[in-house]
């Protein structure tokens, strides 16, 4: 008989904090932390697999699928504790974002499948959202799957998905019913990506590096029990997980990692002596913050009645907006070395390249403000 989880919410803050510096000091090696960006997927999984077993990998899940069972300002103490001790960024678009889809979705058959796969690491997962011609204006991807009694066959293209060049596992919006309004006839389907007629060819950002892909599906079968949730009904799904994921992206985690290194910069350069650069930080400490406060207010809605509304916007353009006011200010910090700087941990330009794209997934800041201005302040729409 397995010890019962603990309850990791009754625990005083203080010995919450101490036990997770602890697990990070044993766990995770010292040359994984602090590193400007992402580790190819068999150097940090290590790390996953530590998290897995502890079961600290999925925090925000219920307690009954494995996951931690934070409260928001719970969950919140555990991103500031693993970013203040820098570790590393995992490939995790499964856990973080399928998995509380597949728990709200999901058949009891697909969560016994898939969720301890995925918590373990062994399944890695991307997401398969955007196309070429379907970016903000999501609904009108046009990625095939003509169904065939119990089967799909898949045909089509997506691209801009972040780590499908090392994933296994792909969640993707595949149109399967062209007969009724665009939102209408999306199915949310769950892909292995060992299957024949699936090709991936990474695409290098600003940094340099492989992160996003397109992913091409040629004649690609699968069995219609990987749609998650009705067939034709995905658009329910997507709307749920990018709830999900808005909140994500609206996570304080980044822009707090960025204030840590601002920080230790204007320490090590005495600039805390200028009334200026004084002024500079305290503003930068007052944004995140904010962030962190509204993206508490956010959490505990989602943890009350599973879902937000449209003002999770506003989370989502100010804390990727802090995020980027903050690699720009460490750029200013830094002045002539910052265009000196190299890979590694000193790479003081990686926070600038890695805040261009948060204002661009998940729906741009610019789209986000238009849901604010129509659903909200109630602005008509422009023509």
């Amino acid at each position: 008989m397995t010890d019962p989880a603990p309850d990791w919410n009754a625990m005083a803050e203080e010995d919450f904090r101490r036990m997770l510096r602890d697990f990070i000091e044993t766990e995770c090696p010292a040359e994984l932390r602090h590193y400007p960006h992402r580790f190819p997927a068999d150097v940090s999984m290590p790390w996953y697999r530590a998290l897995h077993r502890r079961n600290f990998i999925a925090p925000g899940w219920p307690v009954e699928y494995g996951g931690m069972g934070l409260r928001p300002d719970r969950h919140l103490i555990f991103i500031e504790e693993m970013e203040a001790a820098g570790t590393p960024w995992l490939h995790d678009a499964g856990v973080r974002n399928l998995g509380p889809a597949i728990i709200a979705w999901g058949t009891e058959v697909q969560k016994a499948h898939y969720l301890p796969l995925m918590h373990s690491g062994e399944h890695i997962w991307c997401q398969g959202y955007s196309e070429p011609s379907a970016g903000s204006d999501l609904a009108s991807l046009q990625c095939d799957g003509r169904i065939e009694g119990d089967r799909m066959v898949v045909n089509g293209q997506k691209i801009w998905t972040t780590s499908a060049h090392v994933a296994n596992h792909i969640f993707a919006l595949i149109r399967t019913d062209r007969t009724g309004p665009k939102q209408e006839g999306i199915s949310f389907v769950l892909i292995d990506m060992g299957l024949p007629g699936i090709t991936v060819r990474p695409i290098e950002n600003l940094s340099g590096h492989p992160d996003f892909c397109e992913v091409f599906f040629d004649d690609v079968v699968v069995g219609t029990d990987c749609i998650l949730g009705e067939p034709n009904k995905g658009w329910a799904v997507a709307r749920s997980l990018l709830g999900f994921e808005r909140i994500w992206a609206g996570s304080p985690k980044r822009a707090f990692k960025v204030l840590l290194a601002l920080r230790r910069l204007m320490e090590e350069r005495g600039l805390l002596a200028s009334d200026y650069w004084r002024d500079r930080l305290a503003q930068a400490i007052f944004d995140t913050q904010d962030a962190q406060d509204m993206y508490g207010g956010f959490a505990d809605l989602v943890r009350a009645d599973g879902k937000v509304g449209v003002e999770i916007s506003a989370l989502k353009i100010w804390s990727t907006g802090t995020f980027q006011r903050l690699s720009e200010l460490l750029l200013e910090a830094a002045g002539s070395d910052a265009a000196l700087a190299g890979e590694g941990a000193a790479d003081l330009l990686a926070p600038y390249y890695e805040s261009r794209a948060p204002t661009i997934f998940a729906g741009t800041n610019e789209v986000h403000r238009n849901i604010l201005a129509r659903s909200v302040l109630g602005l008509p729409k422009s023509d």
